[in-house]
C-alpha cells in the first residue's frame, strides 16, 4: 500500500508503525480492518503534521535539548539508549529533528483546541454517576519487610537458617524495621514498602500481604528477588470516593476528551479537502 497525502509520500515504515499499533489494541481485527485503521490514523497524522509545520513555530533549542535528554535518560543515558537501538551518531540529528517536530505537532493541536470550553458540573455529575465504580479506591495494605538475596543453594541454605532467627527474634517482640536496618539486604530501597493495592508486587508476594493481619509476622517465603519476612503496619479498606475528591480528574478527562472531538472534527474538516491518493494492489484510490 501506497499512501499519498497532499502531494506527500507515506514511508512504508511508518505505515507498518501504525499497523502494529492497530494489531497491538485490536488482536481480533483481521489484516483488512488493521490496513483501513493504519491508512486512516497516517492520513489523519500527516495533515495534522503538515498543519503544524506550516503554522506552529520552530521550537526553541533549549526545548528540543530537553526533550532529546529526557528521551535519553529515560533508557539509561545517551550511551546506553545508542548502544540499545545501535544508533550512530549520525542519527542524532534525526532524532532532534522527530523530537522538534514532534513539540511543533503538540503545540498546534494545543491551539487548536486552546478555545474548547471545560464540561459543565451538570455532565461532570453525570459522568460520576455512571462510573462511580471506576473510582473507588481499592484495598490497600501498608508493608514492611526484610529480604536475603542468596545467588546459590549455598548461600539459600544459610539465608534460609538466618531468616529463621530474624523471625524468632520478631516473633519475640523487636521491631521489623529497626531489625531490617541491619539484616535485610534491600539496598536499594527501603525496607518500608508503603501502601500498595493489589496488583502492584509479584504475586507471591501479594498473596502473603493481603493475607496478613495487622501486626502479623509472616512465615518465611520466597519470591522470585528472594526470602522474605513480611508484616502489615496499617491497612485501608475499600472505599467508594465521593463526587468531590474526583470532581478535578473527571472534568480534566471529559475536557480532554472534547479537545479530540474537536480535533477529530477538524481532521474531517481537513480530510474533505485534501489530496489523498492510495494506492493499493495497483489500484488507485482517491
Amino acid at each position: 500500500m501506497q499512501i499519498t497525502v497532499n502531494g506527500e509520500k507515506i514511508e512504508d515504515a511508518a505505515l507498518e508503525r501504525e499497523r502494529e499499533t492497530a494489531r497491538r489494541e485490536h488482536a481480533d481485527w483481521t489484516e483488512a480492518q488493521v490496513n483501513e485503521r493504519a491508512r486512516e490514523a497516517i492520513v489523519e497524522w500527516a495533515l495534522i503534521r503538515q498543519e503544524a509545520v506550516q503554522f506552529a513555530p520552530e521550537p526553541p533549542a533549549d526545548e528540543v535539548e530537553a526533550e532529546f535528554t529526557k528521551l535519553t535518560e529515560s533508557h539509561g543515558g545517551k550511551t546506553e539508549f545508542f548502544r540499545r537501538y545501535n544508533l550512530t551518531g549520525r542519527d542524532e540529528q534525526r532524532i532532534r529533528a522527530d523530537l522538534a517536530q514532534q513539540l511543533r505537532v503538540t503545540r498546534f493541536l494545543a491551539d487548536l483546541s486552546r478555545n474548547v470550553p471545560a464540561p459543565d458540573e451538570a455532565a461532570v455529575a453525570a459522568f460520576f454517576a455512571a462510573h462511580a465504580a471506576e473510582f473507588a479506591e481499592p484495598e490497600q495494605r501498608h508493608v514492611a519487610h526484610i529480604v536475603r538475596h542468596p545467588r546459590s543453594q549455598e548461600e539459600a541454605d544459610k539465608a534460609f537458617a538466618e531468616m529463621l532467627a530474624v523471625r524468632q527474634r520478631l516473633l519475640a517482640g523487636e521491631k521489623l524495621l529497626e531489625v531490617a536496618a541491619k539484616e535485610s539486604e534491600c539496598h536499594d530501597s527501603s525496607p518500608d514498602l508503603g501502601f500498595f493495592p493489589r496488583g502492584q508486587m509479584v504475586p507471591e508476594f501479594e498473596v502473603v500481604a493481603f493475607s496478613l493481619n495487622l501486626g502479623e509476622i509472616s512465615p518465611i517465603f520466597q519470591t522470585q528477588f528472594g526470602f522474605h519476612i513480611a508484616t502489615v503496619l496499617e491497612c485501608k479498606a475499600a472505599r467508594p470516593k465521593t463526587l468531590d475528591e474526583c470532581r478535578a480528574e473527571i472534568g480534566e478527562r471529559l475536557h480532554h476528551d472534547l479537545k479530540n472531538d474537536s480535533i477529530g472534527h477538524w481532521v474531517d474538516a481537513k480530510k474533505s479537502v485534501a489530496k489523498i491518493v492510495v494506492v493499493d494492489d495497483d489500484k488507485p484510490k482517491a
